[in-house]
């Protein structure tokens, strides 16, 4: 750091009076050792707070790392974090599922020997109900034989009326196809029946649309034979004209032709008395002149 020359911003200070004043020489002396040490001083405090500064900028790099290490710590842990904490949920809800299950094993339990203790009420209700029968199978077998018996009888009789009732079968059977062919065959006839109906419906409203161009085509057949009359009227009348009109041109070319005559003799008595003028004029002329020139 270049120190230049420093000026006292301050006026020197006079002496202080004592018996004898000092000399001027001893005075600047002690002033410039004074402004080199203020100098030192203040090259010294350049030069540490230049240091300073460059160990805090130091200091600043150094923290801004580890700032930006730990902000990078911080989201690798913050992304740890929330993936333990997904895994965490998964494992709450996984132990919640194992809890649900749990109850539902222990309340299949509880079932299970509720059933269990049905079944042996069951069983011991059956036993009891199989001694009975036990006691009361002597009386019982009899009664069974003669029921077996009566049973014999009964089933000689159902067969007999299986038989007639599978006759019977067979013939509902053969009359139900029979209906069935008649149901078929009256449901086709009432289709064609009622397509018939409906053809015959169309045809109906084809033929009054048919009959109302028909009387539509008369009533315009009518307005067109009035209209030819009115105009055969009218052509009539327009060859009247026409052989009129064409009596009347021939009349007016002969008076044309008459016209172009007369014009044709009136140019020429005009050329006629244009001459005679002429003459008329020379002849004056001559008067004139032999007047204004007598012999």
């Amino acid at each position: 750091m270049s120190v230049g020359k420093l000026t006292p911003p301050f006026p020197p200070i006079p002496p202080i009076s004592s018996g004898t004043p000092p000399s001027s020489a001893s005075w600047s002396g002690d002033a410039m050792d004074t402004l080199k040490m203020k100098i030192g001083l203040l090259m010294k405090d350049s030069s540490e707070s230049a240091m300073k500064m460059e160990a805090a900028d130091k200091a600043k790099s150094e923290a801004d790392e580890r700032t930006a290490t730990a902000e990078q710590k911080i989201r690798e842990l913050s992304k740890i974090i929330h993936t333990r904490k997904i895994q965490l949920d998964e494992k709450n809800d996984q132990c919640q599922r194992n809890l649900n299950s749990v109850r539902r094993k222990e309340e299949a339990t509880i079932a299970a020997k509720e059933e269990i203790s049905n079944l042996t009420l069951k069983e011991m209700a059956l036993k009891s109900e199989f001694e009975r029968v036990s006691a009361a199978l002597p009386d019982t077998s009899e009664k069974l034989c003669n029921a077996s018996e009566y049973a014999d009888k009964e089933l000689g009789e159902v067969k007999k009326l299986e038989i007639r009732a599978m006759l019977a079968d067979q013939t509902i059977e053969e009359m139900e196809q029979q209906l069935k062919l008649a149901q078929a065959m009256s449901a086709s006839t009432n289709h064609k029946a009622d397509e018939m109906l409906r053809k015959i419906d169309v045809r109906e409203s084809e033929l009054k649309r048919a009959e109302e161009r028909a009387r539509n085509v008369q009533e315009k057949l009518e307005g067109v034979q009035d209209k030819l009359r009115v105009a055969d009227r009218k052509m009539a009348g327009l060859q009247y004209a026409l052989e009129d009109k064409s009596g009347r041109e021939r009349k007016l070319k002969k008076q044309i032709q008459l016209l172009q005559a007369r014009l044709q003799e009136a140019k020429i008595r005009e050329g006629r008395e244009v001459d005679a003028l002429n003459k008329m004029k020379q002849n004056i002329d001559i008067r004139i002149a032999q007047a204004n020139n007598p012999k």
